[in-house]
């Protein structure tokens, strides 16, 4: 599926496609491995591809970037479904943004795109993100077991699921 570049707006925060002018502030979200302003151009040329879409998330009131979501996995589905990644920088975390950056990602992918299911998940002991996923409506449809390394141990990946009949338009 090729997506079109276009905003997806909320209510305190807003989603674009990334472009070169975000680089700088790309490579001080917070992401081990894109720390550098080099690394950053790389990855914001590659980030809007066949199956997998990177949106920043900037502030509505200032334009700050605050974090990005992914939208991926969409032809294994047949373009009927995707996964979802967010990552809301630290400094703002806590504050609801990652609630609402996945709510609005979701209305675009069911109204827009006309999914019929979203998939995410998180890290077993990323608790943040498992509870945003719940209070959203996501079930929690499974687990692969000792899938990710993480701070020196092996952690599983809590798999969701959130079905179109299900979401009630948050």
């Amino acid at each position: 599926m090729k997506l079109k570049k276009e905003k997806i707006l909320g209510e305190r925060i807003f989603l674009r496609p990334f472009n070169q002018k975000d680089s700088l502030e790309y490579s001080k979200l917070d992401r081990k491995l894109i720390n550098t302003l080099g690394k950053a151009k790389k990855f914001i040329a590659s980030s809007w591809k066949k199956d997998s879409y990177y949106f920043g998330v900037f502030l509505n009131e200032t334009k700050k970037l605050i974090g990005q979501v992914e939208l991926c996995h969409m032809n294994w589905w047949e373009d009927k479904a995707g996964e979802i990644c967010i990552f809301i920088k630290k400094d703002f975390r806590k504050l609801g943004y990652a609630t609402e950056s996945t709510k609005a990602i979701i209305n675009f992918c069911f109204n827009k795109l006309k999914f019929r299911k979203i998939y995410a998940d998180a890290d077993s002991t990323n608790l943040a993100s498992q509870k945003t996923l719940k209070k959203i409506g996501f079930k929690l449809e499974g687990k692969i077991r000792e899938k990710n390394f993480v701070n020196g141990k092996w952690t599983d990946e809590l798999d969701y699921g959130l079905l179109k009949s299900e979401w009630r338009g948050k």
